[in-house]
């Protein structure tokens, strides 16, 4: 996973990053209707995301189903320590469990983590990549 990452980490960087400039800014996730951290920018260009779809398909046949709908978005700016904790309030707020499937480094300054997001209802497989351009979200509901 860490070398299908780090040629992702450096996809994203090439194929998200001009495509989220040019896409107004978000301020609630339109999958999970979660309040997202400021700066996030959906990325809605097939093209863009088709790369990162594939680990969330992954990740949705561990959680033992199939991704029906999928959301990427980026942060161009911000820490993504501080991304990540102003996101884990809203996700706790709205009674999600988060379980950590697989995490790592990809190189000295970059990092990834899938998991799963779960609640009574609902459930979604996401992957979290960081590193110094930015920070890329992806995560689809999953469909058992």
């Amino acid at each position: 996973m860490k070398n299908k990452l780090s040629f992702f980490l450096v996809t994203a960087a090439l194929c998200l990053t001009p495509f989220a400039a040019a896409t107004d800014a978000v301020t609630v996730s339109n999958l999970t209707g979660l309040k997202l951290p400021a700066g996030a920018i959906e990325v809605t260009d097939e093209k863009a995301t088709t790369p990162f779809n594939q680990y969330l398909v992954d990740v949705a046949e561990q959680m033992g189903g199939d991704c029906e709908y999928s959301e990427f978005l980026v942060w161009l700016k911000g820490d993504p320590k501080d991304i990540a904790n102003k996101l884990a309030g809203p996700i706790v707020s709205a009674g999600y469990q988060v379980e950590d499937l697989d995490a790592g480094d990809i190189d000295s300054s970059s990092t990834y983590e899938e998991f799963a997001m779960t609640s009574k209802k609902d459930n979604y497989a996401g992957v979290w990549v960081d590193g110094p351009d930015g920070v890329v979200l992806g995560w689809c509901n999953v469909k058992k």
